[in-house]
């Protein structure tokens, strides 16, 4: 088939960078720019290329996903395209088909201790980790420590996809359920009070980070927080006995970076400092909530949201027979569960696997640096793991020509926006692409990136069209969000505008007043965060960031999934 221009990787460092035999191979690949706009830096794409196609392939297989054996991945000059590998023998289907409904059936009975044994194989991996010196180490340890840390990312991606396929299967089974008897679906204002309501890992980090607002101000150091910048804000409390005591107190700050350090501002790249690096962002954080005030919001609403769930699962069970209300029960309570996995996975997966590579591969960078093999510790970001293997232990190889081609290139790339969305044979049509994907049955792709398309309406006189994802109404100014530094700059009453959010963006939304995305689903980020904050969420906008400007006026409506433009006051 034709190769075009605009789908050629430039370089190919790596197996994984796509090639004509791919394209070849594959009807239509699939941008994931959720998570590869803006386009990552080398070593980065390398990871999340090479865990989610290990991840995934394992996981379908594994449980026997009916008809996808997973999805393969590549590489364009940063950024990750995707496809499903579809099973397309029926007798196959079929003899999957049972083998995936005896896994279900384990998986929604035993759900708890299934998902506390994950947790506890990461964290015994993860405390191993964060005990070793990487700056006292010898090399050959050193060595061993990252090969460990970057192949447990393997495991971490195999778990990561064997549970959201498990768990968004029923979520969406159960969809199909509601569907049929009650006419409602995940966009339904009745669907949203059914899934929230419920704590998860992220949200004590946000219920944290708020105690801490309201410790220093009971300290006397809100001036302090709110007359620094950032980065000058812990020298400034080391130097008195209040600020001493509000950083190492038992529930202090350092115990919450200890605990809640271990992610990045862009969760999906090492090229940026860890929390438990550079504390600016938490900080960035409480310096936003004394601008706010008042309660922690999420605890002040939560009675509400659990009575409004209540009732809203008497309402859906009372729709059922009384014979078939048991399981259509257990069935209820695993989808439910569905939202706040969604959340702490970021923690336990993603985030914390995440912080702990740069740490280690940040280690190799530094002992190079020294050695004047690289410019700077942090251009360990242009080298892949074999190349920093290859190094760590002679540490002889002059790495520097090699860093500033790719830094160049990276620059250049970089800036080369916006991607093709597809490509491949479905290249020129998007409905034949999207009945491939619905084809493959992948819940996970469908429930967070793409969705059903939007339709317009054009009675409701709208700006925009999405899709409903956390009901409400709310006006307010416009807060363009394109990059994780953008996020420091939001304030009270703001309408968050971005192509997604970020697991590490949670803790500003006690701030927010609504939410207007480009893409996304009804598991996505925003959306399941937006429903416990009682925050309207309009998703798979797909020009909301080109359409909307900072500062200006729009009505959001996330119970009919419409966005208005107001007029200049």
């Amino acid at each position: 088939m034709e190769w075009r221009e605009e789908w050629r990787p430039r370089q190919a460092n790596h197996p994984l960078v796509m090639s004509e035999q791919d394209l070849e191979a594959y009807p239509c690949w699939y941008l994931d720019e959720a998570h590869s706009i803006p386009p990552w830096t080398p070593l980065f794409a390398w990871s999340w290329v090479q865990g989610n196609r290990y991840g995934d392939l394992w996981a379908a297989e594994s449980i026997r996903l009916p008809r996808c054996r997973g999805t393969d991945w590549r590489e364009i000059d940063g950024c990750a395209y995707m496809c499903p590998i579809l099973v397309t023998d029926e007798r196959e289907v079929k003899e999957r088909e049972l083998r995936f409904k005896e896994h279900l059936k384990v998986f929604i009975q035993d759900y708890d201790r299934i998902w506390k044994g994950v947790v506890e194989e990461l964290t015994t991996h993860y405390s191993k980790f964060k005990a070793f010196d990487v700056d006292r180490s010898p090399n050959f340890k050193l060595y061993d420590h990252f090969e460990q840390v970057f192949q447990f990312n393997l495991r971490v991606w195999a778990l990561h996809s064997w549970m959201m396929y498990s768990i968004y299967e029923l979520y969406a089974f159960f969809e199909d359920l509601c569907r049929e008897h009650l006419g409602i679906d995940d966009t339904s204002p009745l669907w949203h009070r059914l899934m929230r309501g419920f704590d998860n890992k992220l949200f004590e980090a946000d219920r944290w980070l708020w105690h801490l607002y309201e410790r220093a101000v009971e300290l006397g150091l809100d001036s302090i927080l709110a007359h620094h910048p950032e980065e000058q804000v812990l020298a400034a409390l080391e130097e008195t006995e209040k600020g001493r005591e509000w950083l190492n107190e038992k529930g202090g700050f350092r115990e919450f970076l200890q605990e809640h350090g271990w992610r990045l501002p862009r969760m999906m790249e090492l090229n940026c400092k860890s929390w438990i690096e550079d504390p600016s962002p938490a900080i960035s954080f409480i310096k936003q909530y004394l601008a706010k005030g008042g309660d922690f919001e999420l605890d002040s609403r939560k009675k509400q949201l659990v009575q409004e769930r209540e009732e809203a699962e008497r309402e859906v069970l009372s729709r059922f027979p009384d014979s078939e209300r048991g399981w259509v029960t257990l069935l209820m309570r695993a989808a439910q569960r569905a939202g706040s996995f969604s959340e702490e996975h970021t923690y336990y997966f993603e985030q914390t696997s995440h912080s702990l590579m740069r740490r280690a591969a940040l280690a190799c960078g530094r002992r190079m640096a020294a050695k004047g093999l690289l410019e700077d510790p942090e251009d360990f970001v242009y080298l892949l793991p074999d190349e920093i293997k290859k190094n760590i232990i002679p540490l002889c190889l002059d790495y520097r020509p090699l860093v500033a081609e790719r830094k160049e290139y990276y620059q250049e790339y970089s800036q080369r926006l916006p991607r093709p969305q597809l490509i491949g044979q479905l290249a020129n049509d998007p409905q034949a692409a999207m009945r491939y994907m619905l084809a493959s049955g992948d819940k996970v792709m469908m429930k967070i990136s793409f969705g059903r398309a939007v339709e317009v309406r054009p009675e409701l006189g709208a700006d925009l069209y999405g899709h409903p994802a956390a009901p409400g109404v709310a006006t307010g100014p416009v807060r363009l969000v394109l990059s994780e530094a953008d996020i420091t700059q939001v304030k009270p009453g703001e309408i968050l505008v971005a192509t997604t959010t970020y697991s590490s963006w949670t803790p500003v939304f006690p701030l927010l007043s609504g939410i207007v995305l480009d893409r996304g689903a009804s598991l996505s980020h925003a959306a399941i965060v937006g429903r416990e904050y009682n925050i309207p969420v309009v998703v798979q906008t797909g020009e909301a960031t080109r359409k909307l400007r900072n500062g200006q006026r729009v009505r959001v409506n996330g119970t009919k999934g419409a966005v208005w433009i107001l007029p200049e006051e």
